[in-house]
């Protein structure tokens, strides 16, 4: 608690002293009238076409927006009726940009025809801006519904690809909007108040700050309001009650004025939404579990909880507020998120093992979980200019979680179906509780000389976790006929403190390069204390296990000195860079024993991105790099996780450090005349030393450590440094307009190749996984009455083992869904979605087709339609499943895992509009 007191008072020290900076003025004229011009979009780019701010003409047609940190910038401005005005404009030392003349077109209805005809958007460098006029959407629809057609763009969940990139984040009128949780923002900004979509390639936050284009981007939608609804509030409150005592009660209320956007959310269900979603039964759907992850560390967004399979019960409120202080230099925005679940999970799998024989080893398991999660989230982020010369950017954010399970496992390992090995029958309790703390700052000093910077960065990471388990396990041996049992009880605290610092100094060279000097110093520093004791079934006294019990000690401490290169002109951008590391990795294993691990790693790591215009509609992006990732602090330490006594795993203390070669090309063009688009992205990578996986599967009872059993037949997993670990992905979509039934089509592929090796007793086996994935979609563009969607996507896959021939499979699975909304009369609608999922080549238990419908029948009140009374069915034809094939080197595996089933539901929803107040409550 004292933490948080501490940190509150800092961040409130900072608000009350923020200071002025300057920022820069203009106003906005008619050419032939001198008359000014209200309303007018206002946007501030780089040379690469990236939105930087946005601003639009007040009553008088000034405007102002806060000086960027480049050598020059672009200013555009557009205006209903009048020629699109576009000038490079080099960053003045005062605030005046003076006036600005605006040349009118035709009439205003020529214009708005022509638009609405052909004009679907335009492309310039890296930045695809498309008109939401020309996709057409139900009333009363969200952001994520407009977005979800255009070309392009696939949403599953909370994951938005555009493309084939994963978006990161969403600006609103190029300030950002529920941090880096593009999901919370589509579903909370409704249609009628977005004029244009852009997606872009934002460059880093340190590139913004030092002017310096260092190659990095991250995946960006920004939304781009009207300027008469930018002001007001909007929202939707609902709830629901059904059979099964199903219910479903939440909303969201945004108050917008200006800069200053508060949102306030709430949510609480039984069926199985986990997350504040668009659509109220998303979450219902059954999916499967995300195994593995990325590979380097990563933060979960702040305001969204990371989906469960089964079925969640979930408590959730959040607020997100975005404000400007002095003159709008100083922006503070933060979120606050709490959520509480109770998730139960039903799950069934089969595993077939390659083994290095014609032989065949199987592993069943059934298992059944409810687990309790509490965790709360405070997200800030002040960005302030000082001064002309001093900036920062610090983001500080807070986690804490605690919860406690219940898991219920059966399992067994067989010869073949009929002949078993042994099995195990395990009851788990166990309680968590962890608090983190981490930081982001930089700051940056601009010199008098354009280009020339010197900034700083320091990051820092503070986590403390504890548990308590008691595993009581019954374990038979088939072939013996003998049976064990084994109660045991663990705790396992864990310490860990991470920092960074790094320096860079940017040289401008000549007009369009720049150089960089910088220099990294990172550690990571963790603790691991693991205490297991058991006891036997008569006894009532534990005993400390030294086989399970574990202290540890890590240090990863990394240099990196590097120096970069940028160039842009014309239609060429390049930056390049060529870094050295040097990393140390120093581990001590305390108990049992003394052990030291020390090992030094000395890498080159070079960077290279390289983008081209072709033409005002097509832009190629090259991109290489190399990368290097240490082993983590669990895969060094070789104590044994007994859990599961037939499937038993431990670290290894003897990996190296892992080291990734990555390249990938992308192509886009997109014709605003003829609406076709066209998107190719290529990649792929190389890692030797990869972090793989050992499985020793037992031919007879083997002692693991001289202390720990493994029965015939058990497996016992670790991490091994492997080689010839290779990976090609692929993805492209065209896009054309069907203008016989107002819809557009879009034709896209993926076809992805991987080489995956795995030990398994001592023999490596390489898994070949072959991914072939078309898919088509049609959206209509029929207007506010109509409105559907249909879409397909099969995925072929195509396995092969260099072990045994007999385990190659070639499977199929395709994913269906249609939407569909109509109000055909007086306030009345139905609306209905169905999803097909077709499985063959999984086995015969698994080869199927699923159908699922959700189907609403629903009336809107009149005059302003307001409100919203509907009668929804979940689950028409009541065969929802979640079934899920997972590849991996060393077996694969089939599951099955239960979902929400049929239920009915009668809600009330109030939609607030209210625009152009501008009124904060």
């Amino acid at each position: 608690m004292n933490k948080i007191v501490l940190f509150i008072f800092i961040l409130f020290f900072v608000y009350g002293n923020l200071k002025s900076q300057s920022i820069l003025r203009g106003i906005v004229e008619n050419k032939e009238t001198s008359e000014t011009l209200p309303g007018a979009y206002v946007f501030v780019k780089n040379s690469a076409g990236d939105t930087l701010a946005n601003t639009f003409t007040d009553e008088k047609g000034q405007f102002q927006f806060a000086k960027p940190k480049l050598l020059s910038f672009i200013l555009t401005i557009s205006f209903i009726g009048f020629e699109a005005f576009e000038k490079a404009i080099a960053t003045p030392s005062g605030s005046d940009l003076g006036t600005f003349e605006m040349v009118e077109e035709g009439s205003l209805l020529e214009t708005y025809e022509v638009e609405a005809a052909t004009m679907t958007g335009e492309m310039k460098g890296d930045t695809l801006s498309l008109n939401a006029s020309a996709f057409k959407t139900r009333s009363q629809a969200s952001a994520g519904e407009l977005i979800r057609k255009m070309p392009g763009v696939v949403m599953q969940g909370n994951t938005i690809e555009v493309q084939g990139e994963t978006v990161g984040q969403v600006l609103v009128d190029g300030e950002p909007f529920f941090g880096d949780d593009p999901a919370m923002a589509m579903q909370n900004l409704p249609v009628e108040i977005i004029d244009r979509i852009e997606f872009l390639d934002q460059i880093s936050v340190q590139a913004q700050l030092t002017g310096f284009d260092d190659g990095e981007t991250i995946k960006t939608i920004n939304i781009i309001t009207k300027k008469e609804k930018r002001g007001g509030e909007f929202g939707r409150m609902f709830a629901g009650y059904g059979t099964d005592d199903n219910y479903l009660v939440g909303g969201s209320v945004n108050f917008f004025n200006g800069a200053q956007r508060l949102t306030l959310l709430g949510l609480s269900n039984n069926i199985n939404q986990q997350n504040f979603s668009a659509d109220d039964l998303t979450g219902a759907f059954g999916s499967g579990e995300q195994r593995g992850g990325g590979r380097r560390r990563g933060e979960s967004n702040p305001l969204t909880t990371g989906e469960r399979p089964g079925v969640t019960n979930t408590n959730a409120i959040g607020i997100n507020f975005t404000d400007k202080f002095d003159e709008g230099k100083a922006k503070l925005t933060g979120s606050y998120f709490f959520n509480e679940s109770t998730n139960y999970l039903n799950r069934n799998s089969s595993r077939e093992y390659i083994l290095s024989s014609d032989s065949l080893q199987l592993y069943d398991e059934g298992r059944n979980d409810e687990n309790y999660n509490q965790n709360h989230r405070l997200d800030l982020r002040l960005d302030y200019d000082i001064s002309e010369k001093h900036a920062i950017i610090w983001r500080p954010r807070l986690r804490y979680e605690k919860g406690t399970s219940i898991s219920r496992l059966s399992a067994e390992n067989l010869f073949n179906s009929n002949t078993p090995i042994n099995e195990t029958q395990n009851n788990t309790n166990s309680k968590n509780e962890s608090f983190s703390f981490l930081s982001d700052f930089i700051y940056r000093y601009k010199f008098n000389k354009k280009g020339r910077t010197l900034s700083a960065q320091f990051d820092t990471r503070l986590s403390e976790s504890q548990s308590d388990a008691r595993l009581v396990s019954v374990n038979r041996d088939f072939q013996t006929s003998n049976t064990d049992s084994l109660i045991q009880n663990s705790l396992n605290n864990a310490n860990s403190f991470n920092y960074e610092f790094e320096i860079e100094y940017t040289e401008p060279i000549g007009e369009n390069s720049q150089l960089r000097l910088e220099y990294e110093l990172g550690n990571d520093l963790g603790t691991t204390n693991r205490e297991v004791s058991q006891r036997e079934m008569e006894s009532q006294l534990f005993e400390v296990d030294s086989t399970l019990t574990n202290k540890f000690e890590n240090s990863y401490l990394q240099h990196e000195v590097g120096l970069g290169y940028s160039y842009n002109k014309d239609k060429i951008r390049i930056y390049s860079s060529f870094d050295y590391q040097v990393s140390i990795l120093d581990s001590d294993r305390l108990f049992p024993g003394f052990q030291n691990t020390n090992r030094t790693f000395k890498n080159f790591v070079p960077r290279m991105v390289f983008m081209y215009d072709l033409n005002e509609n097509t832009n190629i992006r090259l991109y290489y790099r190399g990368d290097t990732d240490a082993p983590s602090v669990s895969q060094l330490q070789d104590v044994i996780d007994n859990s599961n006594p037939i499937q038993i795993s431990m670290g290894n203390p003897d990996l190296e450090q892992e080291y990734e070669h990555r390249l990938y090309t992308r192509i886009r063009n997109v014709d605003p005349e003829t609406s076709k688009s066209f998107f190719m992205y290529m990649g792929g990578s190389v890692r030797s030393n990869y972090l793989g996986n050992a499985t020793y599967i037992a031919s007879q009872d083997t002692l693991i450590q001289g202390d720990v059993l493994l029965r015939q037949g058990g497996q016992l997993s670790r991490p091994e440094n492997l080689d010839k670990y290779w990976d090609l992905r692929s993805y492209f979509s065209f896009g054309f307009p069907l203008n016989f039934m107002k819809s557009n089509l879009e034709l896209s592929g993926r076809v992805n190749y991987s080489n995956q090796p795995g030990l398994i007793n001592g023999q490596t086996n390489y898994n070949k996984n072959l991914g072939i994935g078309p898919g088509v979609g049609i959206s209509s563009n029929l207007g506010e009455d109509i409105d559907f969607n249909i879409s397909t996507r099969g995925n072929y896959n195509i396995v092969r083992s260099s072990l045994q021939e007999n385990q190659n499979n070639n499977y199929y699975t395709q994913s269906t869904r249609l939407d569909l909304y109509w109000n055909f009369a007086w306030g009345f609608f139905v609306s209905t979605n169905v999803n097909n999922q077709w499985y063959t080549g999984l086995g015969e238990e698994f080869d199927q087709s699923v159908w699922l419908m959700n189907a609403d029948l629903g009336y809107r009140f009149p005059p302003n339609q307001k409100f919203e009374l509907k009668v929804t069915v979940f689950d028409l034809l009541n065969q929802n499943t979640s079934i899920n094939r997972n590849v991996t080197d060393v077996y694969i595996e089939n599951e099955r895992t239960q979902v929400l089933q049929q239920f009915f539901m009668l809600s009330l929803t109030y939609n607030l509009r209210s625009f152009g107040q501008g009124a904060m409550p």
